[in-house]
């Protein structure tokens, strides 16, 4: 016995010894995954601000592009600076506008203490080598909108007034100015760190070249090694553990792809770090404490069972009670492996009585590796020990089961023989592996979770509520949800919301609730009552999402897409203003031709009143035309909201109406497939104008500077099956297949930016997809026209006939 212990002890030590270092590699793993998992999030977060920095600076350029009609029009000074001051409005992260002249003293801005003030162009990066326009980023406080109209002076690093300017050059045909933009940087970073809401992760925003342009990083002797500046002068994007102003920092950084700006991003090493130290140094105690501990009752009960198993064997008759009668399967075993003795529940489990001459490890119940294991352990079974094991087996029934068996020696005239007791925890397995299920999706569900009791008192909480709410498991255990209440809801809703609770067992909603700190959250709410065996009520389980982030993003997509539809629309403004100023030069002439006739006759009296009364009639039909020429477009930029049903052959009609003269002076001809075929769709009839009129433009657009006999755009509308169908396609030689895939990207255009901002077709089939429930493709056609062989781009919409 004394040996067996001491060998317990020895192998005892060598585990401890085995875990301990397993619990130190660990660590040492965690600690690098939990590097590499900052790692990526900041580069997942760089990536996201370059990207958001991208799209304010691609707005900003778009609004120096709106500027050119401002300045074109030579609106007086005071409503120039007043339109620029209102255009501040409605972009909170630019600081000031200002116009520049040709000497680069500011003429107009938004701040009329800019005036006059004289600007140094000489740091603004890229330098204009060949085209004059392209945007340039200046050096922190360059250009800014002064208090008393008067230079300051400031330290080279700086960042007490977090701004930068960017400056763009417009050709307005007589003149060229400048457009400077003075950023405000602290609204960008203060936007980004809000996004973080981690004290010690740092945002900058760097020009290409290395400089720093905005920070929220105040430390004094702020500075980056030259390592660092070669890295981002030679690469877009980077990641990884750097030394920063001489510290330990993860660091990543990302390019903008159009635009001269870095952003990177920096995470302190050691307080990142810090709290999973300490967290580790417990969960090493605790480890420590929990392995001593087991390893000292596992000793103990080994002991004491060995020596209750000794003894049971020596009590024969006390055992032969227990063997039979016993609700165990058992069975005594000889040296050889035969069955010696096996109780019934044994037996008429698992063993037919024809096989009882066979090795236990032969027997067909057991599976392939069970067999090998019994015979290994049977032929070198070591002396004084016992063998727990759980085992698989078949029943006679054909069904397997888990057997937990413990295997003991004892000698009978020199001979060993071996007790092997089994307990069928076929259930308890069964119910052990879905507790653990269900509590592993409980515990890392990204839903919060709260349990009740039938009283609705707080019984138990998930991870994620503790984080939704700010409340800790101790702080609600026992208290009933209602401390989550925010008031927005009437007594009513809570009235209603119970009835159906208790009627049908199941409630599901969106609530405002309040958090810990007394912010208010919308969350997506399930509530389910649970009733037992006896169908009482012992349980109310509710899950619930914080949809917050989600209802504000659409709400901000609503509001982008409102945006871009009106840049559409605005985009082919001065196509429009021309086509009516073509359609009106014919029936202006005409009355100028009869006005003068009239006046003709009424000085010489030289026409019949019949003949004035044309004259008249003809003035008044073309006064008529002009009239309703200014309806059409009129309504084509009027706010529609409303769904009506409106025929797609006569809006189409209306969208080339408001484009004909451009038509007809590019000889271009429109061919309908089939004149006499239309019908009605459901829909905002201004919204599919405006696709109609993107995809027109887009066919007229494709002729330009083409020799092309027969120049023609075909109309096909029809209708198959439950499909309602609209194709429009010319023979102008088809996209190239290097731009057909990109055709309906936001901001995608092969036009001049003075022509085309690429949001055209994007917002096209934004309409048709989410508006009017279609689809829309585009692809290259060959077909043949008055016997010769064309090919062209084909735009194709599919709307159901449901809609």
């Amino acid at each position: 016995m004394k040996f067996t212990v001491t060998r317990i002890i020895i192998v005892s030590l060598f585990i401890i010894f085995l875990v301990i270092s397993g619990v130190f590699f660990s660590i040492s793993i965690l600690k690098d995954e939990t590097i590499k998992t900052h790692l990526k999030l900041i580069q997942l977060y760089s990536s996201i601000f370059v990207d958001n920095l991208t799209k304010t600076v691609n707005g900003m350029d778009l609004l120096t592009d709106n500027l050119v009609v401002l300045l074109k029009n030579e609106q007086n000074e005071e409503f120039i600076n007043s339109r620029l001051y209102e255009l501040l409005k409605d972009n909170l992260e630019i600081r000031s506008i200002n116009i520049l002249d040709e000497k680069n003293r500011v003429i107009y801005s938004s701040n009329e203490l800019n005036k006059n003030l004289l600007i140094n162009l000489e740091t603004f990066y890229p330098l204009p080598i060949y085209e004059k326009n392209i945007l340039r980023v200046g050096n922190t406080k360059e250009g800014r909108d002064f208090y008393n109209g008067k230079n300051i002076t400031y330290l080279k690093n700086s960042l007490d007034i977090n701004f930068f300017p960017i400056l763009r050059e417009i050709d307005l045909g007589t003149k060229k100015i400048k457009v400077l933009i003075a950023v405000n940087g602290d609204f960008l970073l203060n936007r980004y760190n809000s996004f973080l809401n981690i004290e010690h992760c740092y945002i900058d925003i760097l020009k290409v070249d290395g400089t720093l342009l905005s920070s929220n990083d105040f430390r004094e002797n702020f500075s980056m090694n030259k390592e660092l500046l070669s890295l981002i002068k030679e690469k877009n994007s980077y990641s990884g553990v750097v030394n920063f102003d001489k510290q330990k920092t993860i660091l990543s950084f990302n390019s903008t792809i159009n635009y001269p700006f870095v952003v990177m991003v920096r995470l302190d090493f050691n307080k990142t770090l810090q709290t999973w130290e300490e967290k580790s140094q417990t969960f090493l105690i605790t480890i420590f404490a929990l392995l001593i501990l087991s390893i000292v009752l596992i000793i103990f009960w080994l002991y004491t069972y060995n020596k209750k198993i000794n003894k049971e064997v020596s009590l024969n008759n006390k055992f032969k009670i227990l063997f039979e009668q016993s609700s165990f399967y058992a069975m005594i075993i000889n040296f050889n492996g035969k069955i010696v003795e096996i109780n019934n529940s044994f037996l008429s489990t698992f063993f037919s009585e024809k096989e009882l001459d066979k090795n236990i490890w032969d027997y067909s119940c057991w599976l392939e590796n069970e067999k090998i294991w019994l015979e290994k352990i049977i032929k070198t079974f070591p002396q004084d020990e016992k063998i727990q094991r759980e085992l698989n087996i078949i029943g006679l029934d054909g069904n397997q089961k888990v057997l937990e068996v413990v295997i003991s020696s004892f000698e009978i005239d020199g001979h060993l023989e071996y007790v092997l007791i089994a307990l069928d925890i076929t259930l308890k397995k069964q119910r052990e592996k879905e507790l653990k299920n269900a509590h592993i999706v409980f515990e890392n569900a990204h839903d919060g979770i709260v349990v009740t009791d039938e009283n609705v008192n707080i019984v138990n909480v998930n991870k994620a509520f503790e984080t939704n709410t700010g409340y800790n498991f101790d702080e609600v255990i026992g208290k009933n949800p209602n401390i989550l209440k925010s008031g927005f809801q009437e007594e009513d809703f809570y009235k209603n919301m119970w009835q159906q609770l208790i009627e049908t067992g199941y409630w599901e909603g969106e609530l405002t609730n309040k958090n810990k700190e007394g912010e208010f959250y919308i969350e997506r709410i399930k509530i389910n009552a649970v009733y037992n065996e006896e169908k009482k009520l012992t349980n109310y389980i509710a899950v619930f999402s914080d949809i917050t982030l989600q209802k504000e993003q659409e709400k901000l997509l609503q509001e982008k897409e409102k945006l871009l539809f009106q840049q559409s629309k605005l985009s082919a403004m001065g196509e429009m203003i021309g086509n009516i100023a073509h359609q009106w030069r014919q029936p202006l002439s005409v009355i100028s031709s009869s006005t003068s006739a009239i006046k003709l006759h009424h000085e010489e009296d030289f026409y019949s009143k019949e003949e004035i009364k044309d004259f008249v009639e003809v003035i008044l039909n073309s006064t008529k035309y002009l009239s309703n020429t200014i309806d059409d477009f009129r309504n084509f930029y009027k706010e529609d909201s409303e769904k009506s049903d409106f025929d797609v052959k006569a809006a189409i009609n209306n969208s080339l109406n408001l484009i004909k003269t451009e038509l007809v002076k590019q000889n271009i001809e429109i061919v309908f497939i089939d004149e006499d075929c239309s019908f009605d769709i459901k829909g905002i009839r201004n919204q599919f104008l405006q696709v109609m009129m993107n995809i027109l433009i887009n066919a007229k657009d494709a002729f330009f500077d083409k020799e092309i006999e027969n120049k023609t755009i075909f109309i096909d509308i029809y209708q198959k099956d439950d499909k309602k169908v609209i194709k429009i396609y010319d023979n102008a030689g088809g996209i190239k297949e290097d731009v057909i895939n990109h055709i309906f990207e936001p901001y995608f255009t092969t036009k001049h930016k003075s022509v085309g901002t690429g949001i055209g077709l994007y917002m096209s089939e934004e309409i048709i997809t989410k508006q009017l429930n279609g689809q829309i493709f585009v692809s290259n056609r060959i077909f043949t026209y008055k016997n010769k062989e064309y090919t062209g781009a084909e735009f194709k919409i599919i709307i159901k006939k449901c809609n």
